[in-house]
């Protein structure tokens, strides 16, 4: 008879290289992965940022109106005002010259009584 082989000797190499190839498809297929979540991770983030200029954008255009918005109101309020101070300036004016003139008519009497009864 001849020499034999220790059992399992052959197929311990032929398992030694399935495991081999195992482990190498494994990782090509984790690096796949990771590939592609870093990928959709990118998109992701690209995304987020094209969403938050537009959110920032559109945030800063309704300050714009809304500040706008106010410095109409702000401006109309003003006038109203200035309108009323006016009103009231006016009305107190005529009312000082009113009683301007009543005071000048009596101190001409007062004036003529003394000179010609005086």
């Amino acid at each position: 008879m001849g020499a034999q082989k220790p059992a399992g000797h052959g197929g311990d190499r032929h398992s030694h290289d399935n495991l081999l190839h195992l482990i190498a498809q494994k990782e090509r297929e984790l690096q796949a992965q990771v590939g592609a979540a870093r990928r959709e991770a990118e998109a992701l983030i690209a995304q987020a940022r094209v969403d938050a200029e537009r959110m920032l954008r559109e945030a800063r255009e309704r300050a714009a109106a809304l500040s706008a918005e106010y410095g109409e109101r702000a401006a109309a309020e003003a006038a109203r005002v200035q309108q009323d101070a006016e009103a009231k300036a006016t009305a107190e004016v005529e009312a000082l010259r009113r009683q301007a003139a009543g005071r000048t008519a009596a101190a001409v009497r007062a004036v003529v009584e003394r000179v010609v009864g005086g």
